[in-house]
């Protein structure tokens, strides 16, 4: 058990906006594909999005291969422009064997882009991991995963005036996409720092009339992420630590609500690590893209 020094909020450089939290309500399509070798990670996973219908949504990222790499890890920031930044861009050792990721799939500046966390097993079989860069590309074999298209919402990334740092964050889109046999109620919301993930969670839920509900796909920092540990709790050597999240809550019995959360983080010194997430202890470092679709069966 380490102690828990980075479970506190983040002190940005810039003024701390009014609104914690900026949710969209939509709908949301799953389904589970095949990204083929030799494509961009990004464009492969924009490809299935519009697919469906949408020019956005969430990619859960199963297993697969890939044969270029690029990432970088969770740093300090010692000259205080930020509360934390990203390390130089690093090349993973391939062919890479995926282990578990979540992606964001929007556009920058009018170019399709995507804010995504992964795991992997290099081609030693060291696990590594971090924040990936829009330059990774699949293969040799293809990747599988479940995307998720969002069909009111449209997810626009930018710099955030309070962290100076890239978010995305959802705004209403009446493309109409993805509202076809399958579809489920969702919201789609952008978590600023400070806030505490479960109870956003259950906000969210409460707002939408959702008594069920998942968050598959969900992606984003935590200060020093808190797992359950032999009985107790292990905090992730902070002060950002990159998540990728799935999850279940059941809000029926107000007397005893479920809540699971479960994934992988990654440190700042590019350290996996994978377990459950404690209800109450994660709070978001700089910013989580939050997907939360209703479970009606």
């Amino acid at each position: 058990m380490t102690s828990g020094r980075w479970a506190q909020p983040l002190r940005h450089p810039g003024a701390v906006a009014a609104e914690r939290r900026v949710s969209v309500p939509t709908t949301s399509t799953s389904a589970r594909v095949t990204l083929p070798a030799g494509a961009r990670l990004v464009d492969a996973m924009a490809h299935e999005i519009e697919a469906l219908g949408a020019s956005s949504g969430q990619v859960e990222l199963l297993d697969g291969s890939l044969s270029r790499v690029s990432y970088c890890v969770p740093a300090l920031c010692h000259d205080g422009t930020t509360a934390v930044t990203f390390s130089s861009t690093r090349e993973a050792v391939t062919p890479a064997r995926l282990i578990a990721g979540s992606a964001t799939v929007g556009f920058r500046h009018g170019q399709r882009f995507a804010h995504c966390h992964a795991a992997w097993f290099d081609a030693y079989g060291k696990a590594r991991g971090g924040h990936v860069w829009p330059e990774t590309v699949i293969g040799p074999g293809p990747v599988h995963a479940v995307v998720h298209a969002l069909g009111q919402a449209e997810l626009i990334s930018d710099t955030d005036a309070e962290t100076r740092l890239p978010v995305f964050t959802p705004r209403p889109s009446q493309a109409g996409g993805a509202n076809g046999p399958g579809a489920v109620r969702a919201a789609m919301s952008r978590v600023a720092p400070g806030v505490r993930l479960a109870a956003a969670i259950r906000d969210v839920m409460r707002e939408n009339g959702f008594e069920r509900a998942s968050i598959a796909g969900s992606v984003g920092s935590l200060v020093g992420a808190v797992l359950r540990r032999d009985g107790g709790a292990f905090v992730v050597d902070g002060p950002a630590t990159e998540a990728s999240l799935i999850g279940r809550f059941d809000l029926r019995d107000p007397s005893a609500p479920f809540s699971w959360i479960s994934g992988v983080a990654i440190d700042r010194f590019g350290n996996v690590h994978r377990g459950e997430f404690l209800d109450e202890e994660n709070i978001v470092a700089v910013t989580f893209e939050l997907l939360v679709e209703e479970v009606t069966r």
